[in-house]
């Protein structure tokens, strides 16, 4: 929520679709409450964006980060590829998934003055993540976001960054 007014931004350089809007509450970002499913976005300068959400399943009815990152590394392989199947309905919906380069780079530098939650976050299974990768390649088919968007209904809710505020 503290970086939507980048989506103007991402408007002017060209972008036509963004996944930088996570519907989880989480101290470093997120913005709980707001669509789970593909929608459309529209700043409050009048742009619009596809927005496709980062992936979430439920537990006990709470949404659960299940687009990648650390969460694909710190929970066992086999709950995020559970989370990941629900989240797309075990094949009938598209969904996100990332990681960022370093997460596939277990010799990286350490930081240890940094917090114990921040070198958690940061570190834990740095070694398992391409092994983990290469099996949710296998488990899973991917594409381009092009073709997720297509295979999405066209009747898309229209959401403002406002209504966005309005939810953190």
């Amino acid at each position: 929520r503290d970086s939507l007014w980048a989506l103007d931004i991402l408007v002017e350089c060209g972008f036509k679709w963004d996944s930088s809007i996570f519907p989880v509450h989480h101290d470093k970002y997120g913005i709980p409450g707001s669509p789970s499913t593909p929608y459309t976005l529209k700043t409050d300068k009048g742009a619009i964006l596809q927005e496709f959400p980062l992936t979430t399943a439920k537990i006990l009815g709470m949404p659960v980060p299940a687009a990648g990152g650390g969460y694909f590394r710190q929970f066992p392989y086999p709950l995020f590829r559970h989370l990941f199947a629900q989240a797309s309905g075990f094949g009938v919906r598209p969904q996100i998934f990332y990681l960022h380069p370093w997460e596939v780079d277990p010799g990286q530098p350490r930081f240890n003055n940094a917090s114990w939650l921040s070198r958690f976050r940061h570190y834990t299974n740095l070694d398992k993540c391409e092994e983990r990768l290469e099996r949710l390649l296998q488990d899973f088919r991917f594409g381009t976001v092009s073709d997720s968007f297509a295979a999405c209904p066209t009747d898309q809710p229209v959401v403002s960054t406002r209504q966005m505020l309005a939810l953190a």
